[in-house]
């Protein structure tokens, strides 16, 4: 896929909306996902002081400190882990609703079909995500020397609409895997 012209224009109140909802989305996946991990740690904490009265003092004053390095430690870990997996995820739509611009990109569309499969796909020159889905009506439309366009959010490069000979595709939170 090669771009003709890239311009930038404001976000819609629709694509506002859109983007709120996949970044909430995701932000609720990482709360979830983080809380979980701390409570199973806190479970694991807790049971250690409940086995520990079965042993001698000696031995448990030694199994308790391990235990608090460890959680101490996966505690650390666990939240250093979430706060990078959060800049990476999260934060780019916060970026890309903070600006309130969407980039649109014309180019020449050039489709793909599975060869054993009814799977239709868009190659779309990214080095993250080089082929997009698409259904079989776009597919169908693509003719060669037909020009397309692609909005999308420029930081998160979540894909808001896609326009191929007057057959749009818009995206929302369902399939919020679509990012360039």
């Amino acid at each position: 896929m090669k771009i003709i012209n890239r311009e930038q224009i404001e976000l819609t109140a629709a694509d506002k909306k859109v983007l709120t909802r996949v970044r909430r989305k995701k932000m609720l996946f990482i709360l979830f996902a983080y809380l979980a991990l701390i409570g199973i740690l806190s479970v694991v904490y807790l049971i250690s002081f409940i086995k520990s009265s079965e042993i001698s003092i000696e031995k448990s004053q030694r199994f308790k400190l391990a235990i608090q390095l460890l959680a101490g430690i996966s505690f650390i870990l666990f939240t250093c882990v979430f706060i990078i997996h959060y800049y990476r995820t999260v934060y780019p739509y916060t970026r890309d609703l903070k600006k309130g611009l969407k980039t649109i990109s014309w180019f020449y569309p050039v489709s793909y079909k599975t060869p054993f499969f009814d799977s239709f796909f868009l190659k779309t020159g990214s080095r993250k995500k080089p082929m997009l889905a698409i259904p079989k009506y776009i597919y169908d439309s693509i003719q060669p020397g037909a020009l397309a366009f692609v909005a999308f959010a420029p930081t998160s490069r979540f894909v808001l609409l896609l326009d191929i000979n007057g057959f749009q595709l818009e995206f929302n939170e369902e399939n919020s895997d679509l990012e360039l």
